[in-house]
């Protein structure tokens, strides 16, 4: 397997060879970034290198670059407080943990990330798909609700990790106004830092951020029929933030009840103070640097408008991801070899959810990445694509 030898960056080493780089998801580029770097290397110092005890048997875990972590995750949402949780993949799971009592059928998309998926099975609820980013469907499998009686909640990624492709909250949104108890739940692991005027995400972005997110009424965790649906969202720190782990913005009260319900709290030791304090750093880089994310956008449509002008069809979607399906694995894994072989990464998914089977060239574009290397990354594709192109952005 490849080894990376430096920060993912526009210029990433792998297997001692410079190559630029375009994969993963270091959107923001601040995996590398001196601030973050030096804000983990003093608190390993300061604080070495974990705390050895959960949050909340002993309450001793609570190390300052944790704590800082949902004070800066609070103050970029706009909201009373946050949950940090040692990974993103885990944020799911402490969310609808809370959620329990809220809900009696899990609606997902078709094409959702595992951690949903493993979410909403352990959440012990009857488990439903619809067909990926598609409201009517949706509204057909609705139908498990006999009649209103019972509660729906709706879970899907907000940006579609291999595909770039956005979730249509406004449309489930407004489906779900006629069920009363119906929440909506999105895991924006792709959208936080990237989507929305302050890099809040996909809820942002959809002009559905409120600071009635992430928040309850009374014990049970409901809220009043006034505010159906409810709305719900996690995501992770390890992709644009240059961090590691989950958080779960919200009401001071829900994340207190968060704590109490969720293993996770009680039973997982919190990230590392060095870790945090980085993630902590790569919060405010996020909400006090918003040039960073004007240049991820500039980038994210100089690439799709040149891949579109050299014949692929890609969306002009605001995610800075792009997807390049041909008809066969050989010919895309042949491609990717080829441009490695001239110093350029991208990526090829063989099996990922919302891919044809013949998997998917994954191009990923990081706010670091100059039109230079943009306009040289698309003329190698542009001498190797095929007469026919296609892309899976359904």
């Amino acid at each position: 397997m490849p080894t990376m030898q430096t920060p993912p960056g526009p210029l990433t080493v792998v297997d001692g060879k410079q190559y630029l780089y375009f994969a993963g998801t270091g959107y923001l580029g601040l995996q590398g970034h001196p601030a973050v770097i030096a804000a983990a290397c003093e608190a390993a110092e300061e604080y070495g290198t974990g705390s050895a005890t959960s949050r909340t048997h002993t309450g001793f875990g609570n190390t300052p670059p944790v704590l800082l972590v949902e004070e800066r995750a609070a103050e970029l949402f706009g909201c009373e407080a946050a949950l940090y949780v040692p990974s993103g993949y885990l944020a799911p799971q402490v969310l609808l943990a809370a959620l329990r009592g809220t809900c009696d059928v899990v609606l997902l998309d078709e094409h959702c990330h595992h951690a949903l998926r493993d979410a909403a099975r352990i959440l012990g609820k009857r488990v439903v798909t619809f067909r990926h980013r598609d409201p009517g469907n949706l509204l057909e499998k609705l139908s498990v609700c006999d009649g209103g009686r019972r509660r729906p909640l709706v879970a899907t990624d907000g940006v579609f990790a291999a595909t770039g492709s956005l979730a249509p909250l406004a449309d489930y949104h407004d489906i779900l106004r006629a069920y009363p108890g119906a929440a909506l739940l999105v895991d924006d692991a792709h959208g936080l830092g990237v989507l929305g005027e302050r890099g809040r995400g996909l809820l942002e972005y959809a002009g559905l951020f409120s600071g009635r997110v992430n928040a309850h009424e009374d014990e049970s965790g409901a809220q009043t029929a006034s505010e159906t649906p409810r709305l719900y969202h996690c995501a992770s720190l390890s992709k644009a933030v240059g961090g590691y782990g989950g958080i779960i913005p919200g009401t001071r009260r829900f994340v207190e009840w968060m704590k109490v319900r969720s293993p996770v709290c009680s039973g997982a030791t919190p990230p590392p103070p060095p870790i945090a304090a980085a993630t902590a750093e790569g919060l405010r880089i996020v909400r006090c640097e918003p040039e960073l994310r004007e240049r991820l956008h500039a980038n994210t449509r100089s690439l799709k408008a040149g891949l579109r002008r050299i014949g692929f069809d890609v969306d002009d979607g605001p995610a800075p991801v792009a997807s390049i399906s041909l008809d066969s694995a050989d010919r895309m894994q042949h491609m990717q070899q080829e441009l490695a072989s001239c110093g350029i990464l991208i990526a090829y998914f063989g099996q990922y959810s919302g891919l044809p089977s013949q998997g998917a060239l994954r191009i990923a574009v990081f706010a670091g990445h100059t039109e230079a290397m943009i306009g040289r990354l698309l003329d190698e594709l542009c001498l190797r694509r095929p007469v026919a192109v296609a892309s899976e952005n359904p």
